[in-house]
């Protein structure tokens, strides 16, 4: 009996032993996927004599830069996407819901129109977004947002304004978290360059 028990005992022993030493391999989790936005800043700016109402059209955005992914270049003609980081939605949307947050902050503006049209608008503004894309192939990586807006006059059916916006914002780290700090940086200096021209256009149409 005793003789028929060693060789269980020493394969239990063996089995033990085997599942202690799979607990102690490494194991190879997938990596931690990190998520950025971009938001709004506070801008403020007088009021007119008048308030209005903007249509504001969905942005549309260039080849390379229609989902979420953060792009990167290593090289002039070349676009990678971050593996392990990624937009909270495609950049176009976010640069979007930031305009028409910040136009709705502005007292010369009493709504701001995008899916429902409840009023006939006597302004709309459309916004491509080209590029937002981080430079690595410098020793100093850069930032780059290029966007180009259009405000269409309804009333007398012309374009009041029409403006490029290509900006570039040196970072100190080259990651994706320094990437959407300078991208936020750089669409904090778009806004403002949007609400400048509308208001503009606007106040050249009251007076």
């Amino acid at each position: 009996m005793t003789a028929v028990l060693r060789p269980r005992r020493a394969a239990l022993a063996a089995l033990l032993s085997l599942a202690l030493a799979a607990c102690a391999l490494p194991v190879n989790r997938a990596p931690v996927q990190q998520t950025y936005r971009l938001t709004a800043p506070e801008i403020r700016t007088a009021p007119l004599p008048q308030a209005t109402v903007i249509q504001l059209l969905p942005v549309r955005a260039a080849a390379g830069f229609q989902s979420p992914a953060m792009m990167y270049s290593r090289s002039p003609d070349t676009l990678e996407p971050y593996r392990d980081s990624r937009w909270l939605a495609p950049p176009a949307q976010l640069v979007g819901e930031a305009i028409d947050r910040t136009l709705s902050r502005q007292p010369w503006i009493s709504a701001v129109q995008q899916q429902a049209v409840l009023v006939n608008a006597p302004w709309t503004l459309h916004c491509k977004l080209n590029r937002l894309e981080h430079d690595v192939h410098a020793n100093q990586g850069t930032v780059h947002l290029g966007l180009v807006c259009e405000l269409a006059n309804q009333r007398t059916s012309r374009i009041a304004a029409h403006w490029h916006f290509d900006g570039s914002q040196p970072i100190a780290v080259n990651d994706a978290a320094h990437f959407a700090q300078g991208a936020q940086a750089l669409l904090d200096q778009a806004l403002k360059n949007i609400v400048e021209h509308t208001r503009a256009a606007v106040a050249a149409a009251q007076s």
